[in-house]
């Protein structure tokens, strides 16, 4: 793993963007914000430059050494292979409605300790995907989730970090999200996926594309 994928990873696991990630690098080294900008920090992750004299700042930045980012720890992948077809659910609360869960299929994929989950696209109205690194049976990453046009939300973007906790059969994650609400208040909540078929193909990820609960959730 080079120096970019390590600064993105720690970037993820903070649940930061890269515009922040420049703003903190920009606060560690003691000059303006905006000295250093997004696209330098795409350019470092992407392996297309090399921090070098901001390496220091964005690892304080990161709340680590340039030591781990130049040599961290070997990845670990979880045991069983966690790619597949989830059933994903979640549930926040809505000062106007209550309770409120979300369902939907997303297809999951692993390289090494990365996964990435997409929701297929008729499972619900408001698709999600996920980025989770994995240590052992913990993922830590980030979440999306862009809310129906016509929905409540009116097409709104959240996002925010989220940690799973995967049991030992490799069928199940649980775990929390945190994020903001339409106030912009810091809410969280749990996050569940149980497995559903452990093949990705085609033919299988059609077969998924409805509602993990028979009806869709806006």
């Amino acid at each position: 793993m080079e120096i970019g994928e390590r600064i993105r990873q720690h970037r993820q696991e903070l649940g930061w963007s890269q515009d922040r990630l420049a703003a903190e690098a920009c606060r560690a080294a003691g000059v303006s914000v905006g000295t250093l900008g997004r696209q330098e920090i795409y350019r470092w992750e992407k392996g297309k430059r090399t921090p070098r004299e901001w390496l220091s700042f964005i690892a304080k930045a990161l709340g680590t050494t340039q030591d781990v980012l130049r040599s961290p720890e070997p990845d670990i992948a979880y045991g069983p292979s966690l790619g597949g077809i989830w059933h994903s659910h979640y549930a926040y609360e809505s000062t106007a409605r209550g309770t409120i869960s979300r369902h939907h299929h997303v297809v999951i994929l692993q390289s090494g300790n990365q996964l990435s989950a997409e929701s297929l696209p008729n499972s619900n109205d408001s698709p999600v995907s996920l980025a989770l690194t994995m240590r052992g049976p913990i993922g830590t990453g980030t979440w999306t989730e862009q809310t129906a046009v016509g929905g409540y939300y009116q097409g709104a973007v959240y996002h925010g970090a989220l940690q799973l906790i995967v049991d030992p059969t490799g069928r199940s994650m649980a775990g929390k999200w945190v994020g903001f609400d339409k106030e912009f208040r810091v809410d969280s909540g749990p996050w569940n996926l149980d497995l559903v078929d452990t093949a990705t193909d085609a033919a299988t990820c059609q077969r998924y594309d409805i509602s993990p609960i028979g009806s869709r959730i806006d």
